[in-house]
């Protein structure tokens, strides 16, 4: 793993691990998490289970991805050793909101046990751009604002493909983008 990251962040930035910024580690993890899962081998069979939701309450994913594909420990200690904190890049990363509560929430556990178990299934649902909201609170009182969790590093990769969808006289053409769960 050392290496497939050091060569990422030798590519991307032209540093080591020890010289990169927690931001940069990041981006480096987001690219070896992306290029690992890529590399799994997907389950063949004929059937393949669809999870439709309204909400995906999917929580920060770096660490779930990092467990799922085995390499958690190993890329803590290697962090470690180079002087970096796991638990400070993981904050980094911004919370898709993509739910508000059980529902949302239930549906993030099935997609975890289809990634766990790696099974043949995806989770559909909406795009939120902003996700639903980012809850804060000022004197006393909850305030919603915006929650821009899409940015250029994500989790989510864009497939090139749309659907001409009408609705009530309007025609909008939106992308499948694939967010690797």
């Amino acid at each position: 793993m050392q290496t497939k990251l050091t060569n990422i962040l030798q590519a991307q930035f032209n540093k080591t691990i020890e010289d990169c910024t927690n931001e940069e580690l990041y981006t480096g993890l987001l690219m070896l998490v992306k290029n690992l899962s890529n590399d799994r081998k997907p389950t063949s069979t004929p059937r393949k289970l669809y999870y439709i939701s309204a909400e995906f309450l999917i929580g920060k994913l770096l660490s779930n991805n990092l467990i799922n594909l085995g390499i958690y420990d190993e890329i803590k200690t290697l962090l470690a050793d180079n002087g970096k904190n796991l638990s400070d890049i993981e904050e980094i990363e911004l919370e898709p909101s993509l739910g508000n509560g059980g529902l949302g929430r239930l549906a993030a556990c099935f997609l975890d046990s289809i990634a766990t178990l790696n099974l043949s299934g995806d989770g559909v649902g909406l795009n939120y751009h902003f996700g639903l909201f980012k809850q804060k609170f000022e004197n006393h009182l909850q305030k919603e604002e915006k929650n821009p969790w899409i940015t250029d590093k994500s989790w989510l990769n864009d497939t090139n493909i749309g659907f001409d969808v009408e609705f009530n006289g309007f025609t909008v053409h939106p992308n499948y983008m694939i967010l690797m769960y």
